[in-house]
């Protein structure tokens, strides 16, 4: 089978967005003919290709602004897309398809990316199966309910402009994946089973275990912090919660693990008791000093893989069911504690960490709930059984 697989962001090196693709290549790519089409951010690096090498056959990128520090390509990029232009990245993908589609005649198109739906009609005469991946409108919905008020007008712009891509994308959609059932029923309130897919993200257990026997005394948070739902639970954390935490608990110490802190997060580490280590090689030795695993989003979507990735290292997780329902496959409960309230979630931190100190044995039922659940493997194969079905 060829397949056009077009991306909104290169799938490496792995971050949260595009990890979900680079597992997903690695193993299409072993039975079929991939060609790869990216929208790249400036940070792309053209040595990156090297880690698809083998899995694809052509790679094919288009510099996009979106993600630059410089203001005015930031405001340029969100007022084309909010006018219904697209992201010029796109439009320039848009382009080049054409001539692609016609050098590789594919026999399907596997479409990721709402920045990239201005690209989505060069696509009309094949299958095209989109992966929603999460519903991004869902998270800027909770977004505008946290944001400062200066920030809101913003945050309901970017909500517009995400919706009216999703309602785009499913629109020119064959078939349509969703990574948990939580985002599939925020976009399609009454999904026809034979359309629409949850494909959760997968965990790599072989990589995510731990070397210590023992959990650590520290309350632990990761994630890429300059993103926005990360940054407003790194900061509700530390200053809403953690002062009560350590008032029961005043030995209590927090650690936020992750690239790329923004500034409000870069600033709690003032207090002498919390440690903001930006980018790390390796988050393992950090999970593995974790007593419990604090996660209080307030607002997001999709598969929170920062949860999952802790699960299989065996720490406890606490976190609020904005979390946890992306985790719920089947109407089964992920082996977390759930705790929306700030003075709850506090006291199960401190339940967490008075445990560790009396019994310091890792939890095996969340490595095992990840485990069964969550495998690159299984998810890759019904993958291709569902490009296989849509490209008849």
């Amino acid at each position: 089978m060829k397949i056009l697989y077009v991306t909104n962001g290169f799938p490496y090196p792995l971050t949260s967005g595009t990890l979900r693709h680079y597992h997903f290549i690695r193993r299409l790519g072993v039975r079929h003919d991939i060609v790869l089409m990216s929208l790249v951010g400036a940070r792309h690096r053209p040595a990156d290709r090297l880690a698809l090498a083998g899995h694809v056959r052509r790679i094919e990128t288009f510099a996009t602004s979106a993600r630059r520090r410089a203001v005015g390509p930031r405001v340029r990029s969100r007022l084309e897309r909010f006018l219904g232009l697209g992201d010029p990245a796109a439009r320039a993908l848009r382009r080049a398809a054409t001539r692609v589609i016609v050098e590789e005649r594919p026999d399907v198109v596997l479409f990721s990316g709402k920045r990239a739906e201005a690209a989505i009609d060069a696509f009309d005469h094949l299958p095209v199966v989109v992966d929603l991946c999460d519903a991004t409108s869902l998270r800027l919905r909770g977004q505008i309910q946290t944001a400062a008020w200066g920030r809101r007008p913003l945050v309901a712009v970017a909500w517009w402009t995400a919706r009216r891509a999703e309602h785009a994308l499913m629109e020119r959609a064959t078939r349509l994946l969703f990574a948990s059932r939580r985002d599939l029923e925020a976009l399609v309130p009454t999904p026809d089973a034979d359309r629409c897919t949850v494909l959760p993200n997968g965990v790599d257990v072989s990589f995510w275990h731990r070397s210590s026997p023992a959990l650590g005394r520290e309350v632990v948070f990761t994630g890429r912090m300059d993103y926005a739902p990360n940054a407003d639970a790194a900061v509700y954390l530390a200053q809403t919660i953690m002062p009560m935490v350590r008032a029961e608990w005043p030995t209590a110490r927090l650690r936020i693990v992750g690239a790329d802190p923004s500034p409000s997060v870069r600033r709690l580490a003032a207090s002498p008791w919390v440690t903001v280590t930006g980018f790390v090689d390796d988050v393992r030795p950090h999970l593995e000093a974790a007593a419990v695993f604090a996660c209080p989003l307030r607002f997001g979507a999709g598969i929170q893989n920062k949860v999952l990735e802790a699960m299989a290292m065996e720490v406890p997780v606490v976190t609020t069911s904005i979390a946890a329902d992306g985790l719920r496959l089947d109407g089964s409960a992920p082996p977390v504690i759930v705790a929306d309230d700030p003075e709850q979630f506090a006291q199960r931190l401190v339940e967490g960490l008075r445990r560790a100190e009396s019994d310091a044995s890792p939890d095996r039922a969340g490595r095992a709930f990840v485990a069964q659940a969550f495998d690159w493997e299984a998810n890759a194969a019904r993958l291709e059984s569902i490009l296989e079905a849509a490209r008849r």
